[in-house]
């Protein structure tokens, strides 16, 4: 009875935290530095377009983060009570993928080597290069803030250069 009690303990022991870390490896197709979840852009904290009117909200929910699928939805409210929405469905590998929501426009997305998100975004309008550092947590996963710095440049090579913060919801 004894032995048998030791046994279960024992499996007990070993088989619970195997089952949490897998579960925890495989959940919600995240990885371990994922930036899965809802960021809300900070208009107070952000340098926006020149003449751009500021959205009422803007809401970026990444949905997939696995190391190799990248998926996100974009949905932003105006102060007039018009409304949009933007699907990127594709990887971080460097490789051009259409935006939904955007006709004739891609991305493509890479980590760069200090853990930046850098996208670059083309269209007939121009191209478009935004590097996301992430601050506030000790990883991407616990990061509290998404701080993007672009660079837009039309179809006539004016540049303009803003900065979007987001904040994790």
């Amino acid at each position: 009875m004894n032995t048998a009690r030791n046994s279960i303990g024992s499996v007990a022991r070993t088989a619970i935290p195997l089952v949490l870390a897998a579960l925890f490896v495989l959940g919600a197709g995240a990885s371990p530095d994922s930036i899965m979840g809802k960021w809300r852009l900070n208009v107070k904290e952000s340098e926006l377009l020149p003449g751009e009117t500021p959205p009422q909200e803007l809401i970026m929910e990444v949905t997939l983060d696995d190391g190799s699928k990248f998926q996100w939805t974009a949905t932003v409210k105006m102060p007039d009570g018009a409304s949009g929405v933007t699907r990127f469905k594709g990887a971080i590998d460097g490789k051009a993928y259409p935006v939904e929501g955007r006709p004739g426009s891609t991305s493509s997305f890479t980590w760069t080597p200090d853990g930046a998100l850098k996208q670059v975004s083309e269209s007939t309008a121009g191209i478009a290069v935004e590097t996301c550092a992430f601050a506030g947590g000790n990883t991407r996963a616990t990061a509290r803030k998404m701080i993007c710095a672009s660079r837009q440049t039309d179809s006539l090579g004016r540049t303009v250069t803003y900065t979007e913060v987001f904040d994790r919801l």
